[in-house]
């Protein structure tokens, strides 16, 4: 065990036995000293220009929905051309990093430690790089001159794919308030906490001038007051970089904050530099503070001062499984495998990758998964002998490092125990699992992987929860409609009775109309009538008697 082991455990140890000391160089609760390994991929410089022999696309690297591809198999596309569109809400455009033929979409192995697929556009590069003229006036969504500013560059950072390149890949745009005025600091992350990861520190050595022009764009559309660009104090070259480029941009404050692991932590990079700590259930925007990663200022300067959309990124490729580390700015969608054999392996890669770092790391199950926007490092350590894992002795030691300060011996109990309201009790998404308890068990339990998995059975049974209660909801909505509809139909036949009845009531009305004038009795008369009705027949009777005997006395003469 080397001397600088044995004092990092000596300073835990320190911070546990006198937490006061802690508070000599930071703010926030817990919190460990480790071994960083972070000269071992700075030894060598930033490594360009390297074109896979094919490359990955996953149509969902972010938090949200998956894009939606726009391209078909065989067809050629150029650089920074849109292969999957945005057409749904908290969806993200995805780009071709380069020119070349598709040559499948379907279902790709992911980053992850399931080893879960996911729908994807394999490009195969023809080397030619050859890049679209006007890659962010793609129909996307239509900025015109008229529209509110804002909203042009929320729209212009949506259209290039930007999401957050240091965290969970959340879009960035949906980060930012929909007004100016409503965020007091931008808080540049460049803390870079985790052991073997280097990226962003290459990148402020390289490119500060890029972060620094993204973090003042948001700056001067949104109207924030206060610009503070983070770096730990083990980043000499990049902290020199920065505060060279920084004498252009007089409204950034540079500040180097103490080398403790998880520094670069939202929720504790917040508390170390404004003393404000994020409440439970709240976000930073609800205190008028956003946080970004440099990564992810470079590529919204890419969007909204060079129109250009994200396509590549900073990768670490480390590892005491390699003989040399670098750095390198590779394009979204290239192979782990090949980025770590370029490292020259000093044994063939027959176990697992790791994606990110020994803290919070992914470990893989295929290490031929894609480069995605989120992939800040592939790690490349040998296993080593694990520890059998043994009863927890209620020593507290996680509880003394943990940086939300949440009580980890009690979410495991609750956890393993799948008591999961308790565990929710317990603030357990507050947990950023950041592994610092259980590298500092003693009983060696993976009290992470615990928190994990109760998370994801918590997920799934509200997703199962959510869907039970809208096929609830639309049974009802079914039963509402048919007893809706069975009273449409009976009243509308109800209607169609009383019409018929009322159409028949008319019309034995008009037949006993009719019948009482036409079958009406005579009208009867009085004495008087019927005595001169009976003279008058009288005289019409000796009329025709007299008329008769005429002729018969004419005849007689005749003969």
């Amino acid at each position: 065990m080397s001397w600088r082991t044995l004092s990092l455990q000596l300073a835990n140890k320190l911070s546990h036995y006198l937490p006061i000391a802690k508070n000599w160089l930071y703010r926030f609760h817990g919190g460990i000293f480790l071994d960083y390994h972070k000269d071992l991929a700075l030894r060598q410089p930033l490594r360009q220009g390297y074109m896979p022999k094919k490359l990955i696309l996953p149509l969902q690297q972010h938090m949200g929905e998956p894009a939606t591809p726009c391209v078909e198999v065989g067809a050629r596309v150029l650089k920074y051309q849109v292969i999957a569109q945005a057409d749904i809400p908290r969806s993200v455009p995805l780009h071709a990093p380069t020119s070349g033929t598709v040559t499948a979409i379907g279902p790709q192995p992911l980053p992850h430690a399931s080893g879960l697929t996911e729908t994807a556009i394999v490009i195969v590069p023809d080397g030619l790089d050859e890049a679209h003229p006007s890659p962010l006036k793609q129909e996307q969504l239509p900025q015109r001159p008229g529209d509110d500013p804002i909203a042009q560059f929320k729209a212009t950072i949506l259209n290039a794919g930007v999401v957050g390149m240091g965290g969970a890949g959340f879009p960035s745009y949906a980060k930012l308030p929909d007004q100016p005025g409503l965020v007091k600091h931008l808080i540049i992350n460049g803390a870079e906490c985790e052991p073997f990861i280097t990226c962003d520190d290459m990148l402020m050595q390289t490119h500060p001038d890029e972060i620094l022009a993204g973090a003042t764009a948001i700056a001067q559309a949104f109207q924030i007051p206060s610009v503070i660009f983070a770096i730990e104090t083990n980043k000499p070259n990049a902290i020199k970089a920065v505060q060279q480029a920084s004498s252009n941009y007089p409204n950034v404050q540079l500040a180097e904050v103490a080398t403790v692991y998880p520094m670069g932590g939202q929720k504790q990079l917040i508390q170390e530099l404004l003393d404000t700590e994020i409440p439970h259930n709240k976000h930073a925007i609800d205190m008028g503070i956003v946080m970004m990663n440099v990564a992810t200022l470079r590529a919204i300067h890419h969007a909204i001062n060079l129109g250009l959309p994200s396509v590549s990124r900073f990768v670490t490729v480390s590892g005491h499984g390699l003989n040399e580390p670098f750095n390198i700015e590779t394009f979204i969608g290239t192979p782990f495998d090949e980025l770590a054999l370029l490292a020259k392996p000093i044994k063939a890669l027959n176990y697992p990758l790791i994606m990110g770092g020994p803290m919070m790391g992914v470990r893989l199950v295929n290490n031929h998964v894609p480069v995605v926007k989120t992939t800040n490092c592939i790690l490349a350590n040998p296993p080593e002998p694990t520890h059998q894992a043994m009863a927890c002795i209620r020593c507290g030691e996680c509880a003394e490092v943990c940086p939300v300060n949440l009580l980890p011996q009690q979410l495991y109990w609750h956890a393993k125990a799948q008591e999961f309201d308790k565990a929710q009790d317990y603030k357990l998404f507050d947990c950023i699992e950041c592994g610092c308890c259980a590298y500092v068990c003693p009983s060696h339990i993976p009290l992470v992987q615990y928190y994990r998995n109760a998370k994801a059975e918590i997920r799934d049974q509200q997703a199962q929860a959510k869907l039970a209660e809208q096929a609830k909801q639309r049974h009802e909505a079914r039963l509402a409609r048919l007893e809706r509809d069975k009273a449409e139909r009976e009243a509308k036949l109800a209607e169609k009775k009383a019409a018929v009845k009322a159409q028949a009531a008319a019309q034995q009305t008009e037949i006993a109309a009719k019948a009482a004038t036409t079958d009406a009795p005579a009208p009867t008369m009085s004495a008087r009538e019927k005595a001169m009705a009976a003279a008058k027949a009288r005289q019409v009777a000796t009329a025709k008697a007299k008329a008769m005997a005429k002729k018969a006395q004419q005849g007689s003469s005749d003969a």
